[in-house]
C-alpha cells in the first residue's frame, strides 16, 4: 500500500492531545492520526449502513400501513407471520435462528 505525505492544520491544544494519547499507545504521531482516521471512516461508513437499514425499515412500515388502510373493514392479516414465513422460505437450509 502507498504511503502518502498529506500536510494538515490543526489547533496546537489538539496536536499536544495527539502527541500525548500516540507516546501511551506507544505510536507516532503520523500512526495516531492514521488509526484514528480509519477508525472514524470505519465508523461513519456503520452509520450511513445503519441510517439505510432505518430507512428501509420505516420505508416497509409505511407500506404495511397502506396496506392496512385499504384493506377492507374487520379484514385481519398477520404480518410477523408473514415475515416470518417469508424469513423461512428464504433462509438457506441448516440455518435456523
Amino acid at each position: 500500500m502507498a504511503t502518502y505525505k498529506v500536510n494538515v492544520s490543526l489547533p496546537e491544544e489538539l496536536v499536544s492531545q495527539i502527541d500525548e494519547a500516540a507516546d501511551v499507545l506507544g505510536t507516532s504521531r503520523s500512526g495516531f492520526i492514521a488509526e484514528a482516521s480509519a477508525r472514524y471512516i470505519t465508523e461513519v461508513r456503520e452509520l450511513t449502513e445503519a441510517e439505510r437499514r432505518r430507512k428501509d425499515i420505516q420505508r416497509a412500515i409505511d407500506g404495511f400501513k397502506r396496506i392496512r388502510e385499504r384493506a377492507p373493514i374487520g379484514y385481519e392479516f398477520d404480518y410477523v407471520a408473514q415475515i416470518r414465513a417469508d424469513r423461512e422460505r428464504d433462509t438457506p437450509e441448516g440455518w435456523k435462528r
